[in-house]
C-alpha cells in the first residue's frame, strides 16, 4: 500500500481558516519540542504504517491531542507508548523502539488515557491496524498549545480532502470504525457509513473495550 500522496497532503497541512491548529509534521516550538521534532514525528508515523502494512481495520478517531499524536505523530499513540523504558508494567508497545523517538520537552514523556485504553483493546497488534483522525493534526483551545479542542464543523469539511485520499488509496478492503459521534459525521459527509464506538474518553473505556472486542471476533479468520 502506497500512502505517499496521502502522507503529502498531511505534511501540507490544513486548508482554510486555522487559528489554534499545530501541524506536528511541519511546526516545533522551542519550549515544547526536542530538537528536530517535526522530523522524528514524520519518522515515527511512517515507521508505524509500515508495521500496519495492509489494513485489515481503520479506526477513525477525531483530532490530534497533545498528549498523544501532537507529540508522537500517530494517531491514539503516545509518545511513552513509543519510545518509554520497556520491561515489566512499562507502556511501552511490543512493535516500538527503534526507529521511534519522543519529540517532546517532557521529561516524563506524554502518555494519552484514550491511547493506552485503544492499543490495550488491539492487544498492541499494529500489524493491519490502521489509526488515524478525522482531523489529523493538532487543534487546541483557550488554554494554549498543551491543551485540545473539538475541530470546527467547517474546518473539518475544509480538510476532508486528507481522509478521503486516504480510504481511496486503502480500498474498501478494511473494516471502518468511527470512534466517536464526529468521525462518524465526518464519513458521513463522505458518502461513507461506518458504525460509532463509544469514545473511551469521559468514563468510555468500558463500553469501547467491550465494542471492540465484538469487532475484532468478527473480523478473525
Amino acid at each position: 500500500m502506497d500512502l505517499s500522496a496521502v502522507l503529502r497532503l498531511l505534511y501540507r497541512g490544513s486548508r482554510g481558516a486555522a487559528a489554534g491548529v499545530v501541524n506536528p509534521y511541519r511546526e516545533a516550538f522551542p519550549e515544547l519540542d526536542a530538537p528536530k521534532a517535526a522530523r522524528g514525528r514524520r519518522t515515527n508515523l511512517e515507521a508505524y504504517l509500515e508495521r500496519v502494512g495492509s489494513p485489515r481495520l481503520v479506526l477513525l478517531g477525531e483530532a490530534l491531542g497533545f498528549r498523544g499524536g501532537r507529540f508522537s505523530g500517530i494517531a491514539f499513540t503516545s509518545e511513552r507508548q513509543l519510545a518509554g523504558p520497556d520491561g515489566p508494567g512499562s507502556r511501552r508497545l511490543p512493535w516500538a523502539g527503534s526507529p521511534f523517538r519522543a519529540t517532546s520537552r517532557n521529561p516524563a514523556l506524554w502518555l494519552e488515557p484514550s491511547g493506552s485504553v485503544v492499543w490495550d483493546a488491539l492487544g498492541g497488534e499494529a500489524r493491519g491496524a490502521l489509526l488515524w483522525n478525522t482531523f489529523p493534526w493538532h487543534p487546541y483551545g483557550a488554554k494554549g498549545p498543551l491543551s485540545n479542542r473539538t475541530p470546527e464543523r467547517a474546518l473539518v469539511t475544509a480538510n476532508l480532502h486528507v481522509l478521503e485520499r486516504l480510504l481511496a488509496e486503502i480500498g474498501p478492503a478494511a473494516r471502518l470504525l468511527a470512534v466517536g459521534r464526529t468521525a462518524q459525521a465526518a464519513l458521513a459527509l463522505l458518502g461513507v457509513e461506518a458504525p460509532a464506538l463509544r469514545h473511551p474518553a469521559h468514563g468510555g473505556a468500558a463500553v469501547f473495550r467491550t465494542q471492540m472486542a465484538l469487532r475484532r471476533a468478527s473480523l478473525a479468520p
